[in-house]
């Protein structure tokens, strides 16, 4: 297996317990859910580890060695994926913090929709993410290699 291979393949494992994480999310948030507090905390805070540790992969592996070391086209999109990511993961803990005391019941009509909409956004930027994450990756071209070897 490359390296390339290697790294996908780590990302696809991240993506996939995350995204099993919303799936389950989905289920409990369907518009007509009651609302189960035990299940919808338990599942914000196992997402919430996972996440964590699928962006520390995604700039310690992925976009910190692009930014060092790639082509200037590779370096702008990596240090571009890495402003989203923060951004996302922002979104997602600010939305931790509003929810961490929430009396989720009470605030269900508003609960509910907010966290559908964000989980969307996770999903959306995680499939962008892999599209662009597996470009990154691709190698060189040739006249790139040439120029390298001067």
């Amino acid at each position: 297996m490359t390296h390339r291979e290697t790294l996908l393949a780590r990302l696809d494992e991240h993506q996939a317990k995350a995204l099993e994480v919303i799936r389950r999310g989905d289920i409990l948030l369907r518009p007509d859910a009651e609302p189960d507090p035990a299940l919808l905390v338990q599942s914000r805070w196992e997402l919430t580890r996972i996440l964590a540790a699928y962006q520390a992969f995604k700039h310690h592996e992925l976009f910190n060695p692009i930014i060092r070391g790639g082509a200037p086209d590779k370096v702008r999109l990596a240090e571009q994926m890495k402003r989203e990511c923060v951004a996302i993961g922002d979104d997602y803990r600010d939305h931790v913090a509003c929810c961490t005391n929430l009396d989720i019941p009470k605030h269900w009509d508003s609960y509910r929709p907010a966290v559908v909409r964000l989980l969307a956004r996770v999903k959306s930027h995680m499939a962008r993410e892999r599209w662009v994450i597996e470009s990154l990756l691709l190698s060189p071209s040739a006249a790139e290699r040439m120029a390298a070897r001067g």
